[in-house]
Formats: C-alpha cells, structure tokens, sequence
C-alpha cells in the first residue's frame, strides 16, 4: 500500500512538470507565428513549422530551395523575452550568406534572391543566454514587388 501511494505521489509530481514543459514549447509557435505579420508584412508560412529540443551541443539543419522573385522570410525563436537563437543560411557550398548573430540575434530576417537556391539553414541555441530547450522555425515567403 506505502509503494503504491509513492507511485502515485510520484506521478503526481511529474505530470504537472511535463505540462509546464509541453506549455511552454508550445507557446513558441505562436511567437514564431506572430513575427509572420509584423512591420505591416504578411508573409505566408511554407506549411512546414520546424520544431526541435537543442542543448549545447546540437545544431539543427534544414535545406530549403530559395526561388527568384520571391521575398522571404526566416523566423525563429527559443524563449518569450531574449534573443536565444543563432541560425546561418549557408550557399550549396557552405559559404556563409547571413548569420543574424551579426545582427545581435534577431528572431527573424527578410530577404529576397537573385536566382534560385537552395541553401542550408543552421540554427543553435546561443550558448551565453541558454544551454537547453524547446526551439521553432518558420519559412515564410510573398511575392515581390
């Protein structure tokens, strides 16, 4: 009977704390989703929300084609208040095109391309501001102009 009131006080403790934990990386969808429609832009999810747990050590990496004529726009976020995350477009031969650690971290970037391609997105947590946990990206786009 003890064990089984320990399970159970166990189980009470942990379950609320999954919740918090769920609650709050799922709170970043609509950050990431918000920042869709600011500065008087409406850009248009891709369909695809990139959604992953990074610590320390992790980078996480998505390909994308990039098409001529097309402005986009990249979104990301690992928290409600700061900037945590890194993320670098790299060229087909990994050269380094924008890294927004350049641009004190900022959550999302616009950007329009001369010819079509495809480029490789990398994104980190920044480590001086966080060590672990939930992260989302968005691909967003609208036609130019």
């Amino acid at each position: 009977m003890k064990n089984t009131f320990n399970t159970f006080l166990l189980l009470g403790l942990l379950i609320p704390i999954s919740f918090v934990a769920q609650t709050r990386c799922d709170t970043l969808g609509a950050v990431v989703k918000g920042m869709l429609q600011n500065n008087g832009n409406s850009f248009y999810s891709d369909g695809q929300s990139y959604k992953y747990f990074l610590n320390e050590e992790e980078t996480t990496e998505i390909v994308a084609t990039f098409y001529e004529g097309t402005i986009y726009r990249i979104a990301t976020s690992a928290g409600l208040e700061d900037n945590y995350m890194i993320f670098d477009i790299l060229d087909e031969k990994r050269n380094l095109l924008f890294s927004n650690s350049e641009h004190s971290n900022a959550p999302y970037w616009d950007f329009e391309v001369e010819n079509t391609i495809e480029c490789t997105i990398e994104a980190r947590l920044d480590l001086d501001k966080k060590l672990n946990g939930c992260a989302e990206m968005v691909i967003a786009f609208r036609k130019a102009n």
